[in-house]
């Protein structure tokens, strides 16, 4: 039986009617679907578990602030692994019908009923999940930067790189992420406009995120949630990364940043090196990147690579399709082709 709290998410408006406001796609072909997950969700390998059958997918999607909430089933046993990294992305799954069972390494799975989560940062560690027949999801997918930011805001530093690997199975009857998520799906009912770009979906964003943020917290006995005290960056470095990730298409420049932050490039290249043990270049760099492959990814069918890449600044395209490579394992080519 469905979990009384969210068995209606996204499939009914705020006066108990059906709404079709959120349904995204149903399908039985399997590149059909490949198509829509690796477009509003994230690219993974999913495949039928048993005798080979066509799925009978279905999802529903809502955008919470930068988050995305979202409900879908396969009605088929299924298993999927090779959750992309490269999107820079944590998932919380929260089974409402039927059962999965998470893999929190090759030989330790942890199975959650109607009720039960699972939390796993997929742009940090591997994952691996089964699904029965029965299932039925309702996930939140959250930017990694969101809730590292969040993490500093709260803590007043960073937390230890630890803290991403743990994977954390919570939840269940009468708890607190239950009603969380229950209160989420209340004011997408009622306020859909406002989840999606207003300061309601803010609100709910950062509660959820704040709550995802105590779990993985909790899930390291014995070690202080604040991490090491060495990895505390200062403030130019927190904000000269705040202006890149925000200025990444348009390429500044050292000199540029430091300026932002009133710094001389050598203080700021000599913090870069010593609270993140890299280079300012290679920090822009990797967001231009994820840039491009974020724009790759949504780009119409006659898009081109040159196009794109020109538009966050790159004039070389061997130099660009290098340094692609080098960071996603793939051309940007195939990037754009992969996932039409």
């Amino acid at each position: 039986m469905e979990t009384n709290l969210l068995q209606h998410a996204l499939v009914m408006d705020a006066a108990g009617a059906p709404t079709e406001r959120h349904h995204v796609v149903s399908t039985t072909d399997w590149d059909e679907m490949y198509g829509w997950s690796n477009r509003i969700y994230m690219p993974y390998q999913v495949s039928p578990t048993g005798k080979a059958q066509a799925p009978d997918a279905r999802m529903h999607a809502a955008t919470i602030g930068s988050s995305f909430l979202s409900r879908f089933s396969y009605n088929i046993p299924v298993h999927i692994k090779d959750w992309s990294q490269a999107e820079d992305l944590a998932i919380v799954l929260t089974t409402i019908r039927g059962s999965a069972r998470h893999w929190i390494d090759s030989r330790k799975p942890a199975d959650t009923g109607v009720g039960e989560a699972f939390l796993v940062d997929t742009s940090r560690t591997d994952y691996w999940v089964d699904f029965d027949p029965n299932h039925l999801q309702l996930n939140v997918t959250m930017p990694h930067k969101l809730l590292a930011q969040l993490y500093e805001r709260c803590f007043g530093q960073l937390p230890s790189e630890q803290l991403w690997l743990q994977k954390v199975r919570f939840g269940g009857a009468g708890s607190a992420w239950l009603g969380l998520m229950e209160y989420a799906c209340r004011c997408m009912a009622e306020f859909p406009a406002q989840m999606a770009g207003g300061p309601l979906g803010r609100h709910v964003e950062e509660a959820i995120g704040m709550h995802l943020l105590m779990q993985w917290v909790q899930s390291m006995p014995g070690t202080s949630p604040l991490g090491p005290p060495p990895r505390l960056a200062p403030r130019l470095v927190r904000e000269s990364e705040r202006y890149m990730i925000d200025h990444a298409r348009h390429a500044p420049t050292v000199s540029e940043v430091a300026a932002t932050v009133g710094a001389s490039v050598r203080a700021l290249s000599g913090a870069f090196r010593r609270f993140r043990g890299t280079t300012v270049q290679a920090f822009l760099r990797d967001e231009r990147l994820k840039g491009i492959r974020a724009d790759l990814l949504a780009a119409s069918p006659d898009a081109s690579v040159k196009a794109i890449a020109a538009c966050w600044g790159y004039c070389s395209m061997g130099v660009f399709s290098a340094a692609y490579k080098r960071r996603f394992g793939e051309l940007p080519s195939a990037t754009l082709r992969a996932y039409r």
